[in-house]
């Protein structure tokens, strides 16, 4: 059985309903990168029939291996729901022609989506939701154009998809009032924590929280206050553990929001302001892209590299695993 999605009239109760008994949900995925793979695996691993297609059709092959993998490494570590299935498909009209929800997963160009999205829609079901993984281009300018944007939004996977659950959805101006709810629940069933914003703002929210924090603590080194080694141990040893749990405006109630009042009107005013990141300006001049080539704000080698996402990773599916134990 296939999940119909009328998304004019079916409520959220009836789809929690119909999707939490036998029905199978037919997800499409396009693009078979690092983001498109992370997508596809979640999906798939939460029980849903997934379509993966690309242009390139040996990116697509390896795509699809690659994230049959991570759905492999998601279930020997007892996470997620059996039945889901991941495949390559050669054509738009055959990845989207089924699907329930498309996720758009390709390169970060307003005049590329908006022309990808424009062929979904002719190939996609009428009910089908559209959205696209942005969260630095306009939804409102990608969705430009389309018979049917009642039906597109956007939703943000945060990287590494597979194993972290947060998932930003924004509606474009004219989406329908169903369609971002609908893909909450079906998220939700997946084993994701979607959280929806209000309104567009370019970043969302997770990349503007990350870049505030960045801007800070490239002040912090810029004016000799301490080595980035200094910031990155003062946020991975300190506050960073209690915000595993707990967020920012929840720290500040246990606080104390009258004492936190104090503490930040002596230092607000001294926050970094810049409109430029300096620091990254400066370390792309000298080559210094990141593990990419070893050499970043730190100098790195193949094995610190892969300590140091090991145990990033291992940190992941272990809250993974706590989280599913709830579903």
């Amino acid at each position: 059985q296939t999940c119909a999605l009328p998304i004019s009239t079916v409520s959220v109760l009836y789809w929690r309903a119909l999707c939490t008994t036998q029905a199978m949900v037919n997800v499409t995925v396009i693009g078979s990168g690092m983001m498109g793979r992370g997508i596809a695996a979640c999906c798939a691993n939460g029980g849903s029939t997934v379509k993966m297609y690309d242009t390139s059709a040996k990116q697509l092959e390896e795509g699809v291996e690659v994230a049959r993998g991570l759905v492999k490494f998601l279930q020997d570590a007892g996470i997620g729901k059996r039945g889901g299935s991941i495949v390559g498909v050669g054509s738009m009209e055959a990845a989207v022609g089924e699907a329930d929800f498309v996720f758009e997963a390709i390169v970060e160009d307003v005049t590329i989506k908006n022309k990808v999205f424009k062929e979904i829609e002719k190939h996609c079901p009428p009910t089908c939701i559209m959205a696209t993984n942005t969260s630095s281009l306009s939804v409102a300018a990608i969705s430009q154009g389309l018979s049917t944007p009642q039906r597109f939004i956007a939703a943000h996977f945060i990287g590494p998809a597979h194993l972290v659950p947060l998932v930003e959805l924004c509606p474009c101006p004219s989406s329908n009032a169903t369609a971002v709810p609908l893909t909450s629940e079906y998220l939700t069933s997946v084993g994701k924590k979607p959280v929806v914003l209000n309104k567009e703002i370019q970043g969302f929210l997770a990349a503007r929280l990350q870049a505030a924090l960045y801007r800070e603590a490239m002040h912090l080194v810029k004016e000799g206050v301490a080595s980035h080694e200094a910031v990155d141990s003062a946020v991975v040893n300190g506050f960073g553990r209690r915000l595993n749990q707990i967020g920012p405006f929840q720290v500040g109630d246990f606080a104390g929001v009258d004492l936190i009042q104090k503490t930040h009107a002596t230092f607000f005013p001294q926050l970094g302001a810049y409109q430029r990141d300096v620091r990254s300006d400066s370390l792309v001049a000298q080559g210094r892209n990141g593990v990419k080539n070893l050499k970043g704000n730190y100098d790195w080698t193949p094995e610190t590299v892969k300590e140091v996402a090991a145990r990033r990773d291992a940190e992941l599916l272990r809250r993974l695993k706590q989280d599913f134990a709830k579903l």
